[in-house]
């Protein structure tokens, strides 16, 4: 097994929704973890065993408008659940370089199984996972808001950047 830590200033998330109105994005960067997966010559195995977790601290995710910041902090109660972390618990190779992962994101409380496809790509050493996959935010039990000809749409598409160094 190899095992990585993430590192922070190059690790990324990106979600993008969308309302009525207009789009509505937020990213960040810092998110902490790590990961083992099994490998041979940078290659996924068959059986690759990928597990590991990411976390991402609520106050660093930007929009680039504070009043669309406060109020997605207030609306997800940043204050009682300032972090999100998913938990990857398995892992199928699809190829040499992607598997799909099953495992589960904790948000606001709320611990909802998912699963999606990560691409693995070694880069002097280190291993660089990204994956992009859309959810429904009221499987976390959010209420989404509704104000006049404004409404928001409950899927977002969340994108992962993941840089993990030989730990």
């Amino acid at each position: 097994m190899a095992r990585f830590t993430l590192d922070p200033e190059r690790s990324s998330v990106s979600i993008a929704g969308n309302s009525s109105v207009h789009p509505i994005s937020a990213n960040a960067t810092g998110l902490t973890g790590a990961f083992e997966i099994r490998l041979r010559s940078d290659k996924i195995l068959a059986d690759p065993r990928l597990t590991g977790e990411v976390n991402i601290d609520v106050d660093k995710l930007r929009s680039g408008n504070a009043l669309v910041d406060r109020e997605t902090r207030r609306r997800i109660n940043a204050s009682t659940y300032p972090l999100i972390s998913g938990v990857a618990l398995g892992s199928e190779r699809t190829s040499a370089t992607t598997m799909a992962v099953t495992g589960e994101i904790s948000f606001r409380g709320e611990v909802v199984g998912v699963d999606g496809d990560l691409a693995l790509e070694m880069v002097d050493g280190e291993a660089h996972l990204s994956g992009e996959q859309t959810f429904d935010v009221r499987k976390w039990g959010l209420k989404l808001p509704r104000l006049g000809f404004l409404k928001v749409h409950p899927d977002v598409t969340v994108s992962v950047s993941l840089v993990g160094v030989p730990s």
